[in-house]
């Protein structure tokens, strides 16, 4: 199964959906969202995103097992994973151990249009005026 060029972000708060969806949507991000553990892993398994930020603390299963869950798996361990947390990374020291995660930000401190920025040159989309030149097109 070939992996989607697009970003899952797993958030239940509609809240910092609309704020991240908002931002990623202006920079031409492709974003899908979910706001259940159970919805995230059904969209990873059948839909393989090029990358995956979520919240550890969700309605019905922790982030946690989920990462862990795909980095058990040999076709979504490719997956990156980047958490997106209220919790200090020095509260979550597994993240360091689990191949699949990349990153991990602390809420509080994100700042979206560098977070943007990072995602854009992660998945390898334009960005600054060769974006404004295409979208203009």
């Amino acid at each position: 199964m070939a992996r989607e060029r697009r970003v899952l972000l797993v958030e239940d708060d509609p809240e910092m959906v609309a704020i991240y969806s908002g931002q990623f949507r202006r920079d031409g991000i492709p974003l899908e969202f979910a706001r259940s553990g159970k919805d995230a892993d059904s969209f990873v398994r059948s839909r393989v995103p090029a990358l995956v930020l979520i919240d550890l603390t969700l309605p019905d299963l922790p982030g946690k097992d989920l990462i862990e869950s795909w980095a058990g798996d040999e076709m979504l361990s490719e997956i990156p994973i980047w958490i997106i947390s209220n919790a200090m990374s020095a509260d979550n020291p597994w993240w360091h151990e689990t191949p699949n995660v990349q990153r991990y930000f602390l809420k509080s401190r994100i700042v979206l249009a560098r977070l943007s920025l990072e995602i854009r040159a992660t998945l390898g989309l334009p960005y600054g005026e060769r974006l404004n030149s295409q979208t203009a097109s």
